[in-house]
């Protein structure tokens, strides 16, 4: 192909965390000598979009879902994004998360974009009979859904009946170099409300049920028993926080827990950090895990799929039995009482996310599925050229 080809990212918005980062990821490693990428947000923009922006993205907001009970979409949003997509010529929309799957697919389609993709970030288990019938009537114009886990692409082909032959399986990837900061650890700890000269066990992730922060909260007595002087940071703003503020406080451990909200200081924050636990119940991949691995922070994860995909227990990383605070009290209990077994996982940890999950090189494969769907026609004619 002689000229670049022209993706649009269609996507809920560019919050923190989940989908977001993924964005962001692609945007940071996509070959811009091959590409022109733009991203359409359908809910909201969010603290990512500057970023994006600064690497040359641009970034659209066309607020086409209202949350509306009875119709949850805006038409005249709808067509005004498929009219932005149909002016930008665009050889390829991938789109990200259920909403803006919906929104996405049907724009395309009014657009006549002759090639569409999405990513499955996780099931999502919110979803009930008639989004899965949605998934199914959307994918049958979707040349390939991509999934970031092995876990995931099962679920897909069993649950919304995706043809296994239209699935791709593009782990997460991180750019190791993101994470060689250098902070003072005593101050950056007092900015936080710690005590730089404590342990700190620390988590990343959205108050919300999926991420099971009250599983590690109701192991935090057990683990000051063991070792009184423990610190817990929380990273992350959700609809839990409350709940979570109302249990720390029953508990009686607000001197030892901080809630930090959400933060864009990842890479600082990761590197203050003794310990990384992430006791979610349901994930897609886990990005933040690969973040802390990637940072050389030893990691204690629940033993579900997508994790285990990541995480080889006792070589680069602990995985506990997801639910089980008394599980995350020893694991958690073992890993502080054990500088050696810290050392070990780190740096196997570190070696394992170098090598077998490179942001760049998953990103390739990415650009791969673009230029896959836009290959020539039997005639020798480029798909896109024959719009």
């Amino acid at each position: 192909m002689t000229r670049r080809l022209r993706v649009a990212q269609v996507i809920t918005g560019l919050v923190l965390g989940g989908g977001g980062q993924v964005m962001w990821t692609i945007a940071r490693s996509i070959d811009r000598s091959r590409y022109d990428m733009d991203v359409f947000c359908v809910i909201e923009g969010g603290e990512l979009t500057e970023e994006l922006e600064r690497l040359g993205t641009r970034v659209r907001i066309i607020p086409a879902y209202a949350g509306k009970r009875l119709f949850p979409y805006r038409p005249t949003q709808i067509l005004e994004l498929a009219r932005q997509l149909r002016d930008g010529r665009y050889d390829v929309v991938h789109t990200h998360l259920f909403q803006a799957d919906v929104i996405g697919g049907i724009a395309a389609r009014l657009a006549g974009i002759p090639h569409v993709v999405k990513s499955l970030h996780n099931m999502g288990g919110w979803k009930k009979r008639h989004h899965l019938w949605i998934d199914r009537l959307l994918s049958y114009g979707t040349e390939r859904v991509i999934c970031c886990s092995h876990w995931l692409a099962e679920s897909a082909i069993r649950k919304e009946k995706v043809d296994p032959s239209r699935i791709v399986t593009i782990h997460h990837g991180v750019d190791t170099r993101r994470f060689e900061v250098t902070v003072n650890r005593d101050e950056y700890a007092r900015s936080l409300g710690l005590d730089g000269s404590r342990p700190i066990v620390g988590t990343i992730g959205r108050p919300i049920r999926e991420k099971g922060h009250s599983y590690l909260i109701d192991a935090v007595p057990s683990i000051l028993l063991a070792h009184p002087g423990t610190q817990f940071l929380i990273v992350g703003d959700g609809p839990l926080r409350p709940e979570l503020e109302q249990r720390i406080r029953a508990l009686g451990i607000e001197a030892n827990v901080r809630l930090a909200g959400a933060r864009a200081d990842i890479p600082e924050l990761l590197s203050v950090m003794d310990l990384f636990a992430f006791p979610s119940v349901s994930e897609g991949l886990g990005i933040v895990v690969l973040e802390a691995m990637a940072a050389r922070v030893p990691v204690i994860a629940s033993n579900i799929r997508p994790l285990a995909e990541m995480i080889q227990h006792g070589e680069t990383g602990l995985l506990v039995e997801p639910c089980n605070p008394d599980a995350l009290v020893g694991a958690i209990s073992t890993a502080l009482g054990d500088p050696s077994l810290r050392q070990a996982l780190r740096t196997r940890a570190f070696a394992h996310v170098s090598s077998s999950f490179n942001e760049r090189e998953k990103v390739a494969v990415l650009e791969g599925v673009y230029r896959e769907v836009c290959a020539p026609e039997p005639n020798g004619v480029p798909a896109e050229a024959a719009r």
